[in-house]
């Protein structure tokens, strides 16, 4: 199957503590995936958890403190990139945003909630890698604990190659083809913005004045109304204009 691309970084921007055991260490063994690629990233009690890559909500199970117990508690959240091939599974979180709910688009950054602390166990976020795809439609886990470790408590992004034929994805590699601007989300819009010229700000996936003011200004590029509000003909527009300076997009 066809490598493919996905930009990731780390949950963790602020408030990590350092890691708590990643894929086929401590209880994290086969057979089952869930629990062998489980990646437990400490952080200290309330600290947000960020979406390590842009995706869209599959299953959302709010946190219900009636059903904490054991190993299993907290909000459980599942994302899919894109392109539907990959994906994460999320849980020790509370206070997910009542904004989200499954169908939504989420991008990378955006807040998923808060770290729970339970039981006298060292907080910490799950996290489970998943590609899906792979020979006879089955997922598997994928490693990617030492890249968040490494990239705890900075903003930085990393290109990860999924190679789709068994071998262990290759952060920072490239190679499974050009960078894919997801235009349905607003961390997308301000990428592309960018790279045509029209500067929102940090990339920051929030509707700002500096972003507003750059889809305005792209707007008025094309002859559009400048109400700096990118949809419609707006979205359009910012495609079409991607597209004809070779790059990707997708979400439009």
């Amino acid at each position: 199957m066809t490598a493919f691309d996905i930009d990731v970084s780390s949950p963790f921007p602020t408030g990590f503590t350092g890691g708590l055991g990643g894929p086929h260490q401590g209880g994290h063994q086969p057979p089952d995936w869930y629990i062998e690629y489980g990646m437990d990233l400490g952080a200290t009690e309330g600290t947000e958890v960020h979406a390590a890559f842009d995706a869209h909500i599959t299953k959302l199970a709010p946190h219900d403190p009636a059903t904490d117990s054991g190993k299993v508690y907290g909000a459980q959240l599942f994302m899919r990139a894109p392109n539907d091939m990959m994906g994460g599974f999320y849980t020790h979180m509370t206070h997910v945003p009542p904004s989200l709910a499954v169908g939504s688009a989420v991008a990378r950054g955006d807040v998923l909630g808060t770290v729970l602390a339970f039981d006298g166990i060292p907080p910490h976020l799950a996290l489970v890698e998943i590609i899906g795809g792979a020979p006879g439609g089955q997922y598997r886990g994928v490693d990617l604990y030492q890249l968040f470790l490494d990239s705890a408590l900075s903003e930085t992004v990393t290109p990860v190659t999924f190679m789709q034929d068994g071998s262990p994805p290759s952060p920072g590699a490239g190679g499974g083809g050009p960078k894919v601007y997801h235009l349905g989300t607003l961390r997308g819009i301000q990428e592309a913005l960018a790279v045509l010229g029209f500067d929102p700000g940090v990339i920051d996936g929030l509707d700002g004045p500096n972003t507003r003011a750059a889809v305005a200004q792209f707007q008025g590029s094309q002859g559009l109304e400048p109400d700096g509000q990118c949809a419609g003909a707006t979205l359009d527009a910012l495609a079409a204009a991607m597209t004809q300076q070779g790059y990707q997009v997708d979400g439009v």
